[in-house]
């Protein structure tokens, strides 16, 4: 009997943390998406860290949870004629609708 009660408590947060896990990695895929495609497209993309993803409960109806990204971008910059490579350092958050498509952007100051 007290299996059965444990499996009971168990199972529903296993499967709401298993949600999370699967919601926070689909997040991680669009952002890379919509860094690639839309934002810095024929630009090197390297993520560096990805923050917690937090439901959002006040603001917007249609954000419903948001991330904060840093990655860093590789561009080619001409000096002197010599086109080289540099590298910066980005921070975003991003804001996602209940369908985890990303509606919106938004740089923040580097830490």
């Amino acid at each position: 009997m007290r299996t059965l009660l444990v499996l009971l408590l168990l199972v529903p947060t296993l499967s709401n943390a298993q949600f999370k896990k699967s919601a926070t990695e689909l997040a991680k895929d669009r952002i890379r998406d919509y860094i690639t495609e839309k934002l810095f497209k024929n630009a090197s993309y390297e993520p560096i860290t990805y923050g917690d993803l937090i439901d959002n409960k006040v603001g917007r109806s249609n954000i419903t949870s948001l991330i904060r990204h840093k990655f860093s971008i590789t561009e080619m910059q001409a000096h002197d004629n010599i086109k080289a490579p540099v590298q910066k350092e980005y921070v975003f958050i991003f804001y996602f609708n209940d369908k985890m498509k990303v509606q919106m952007a938004e740089g923040v100051s580097s830490e």
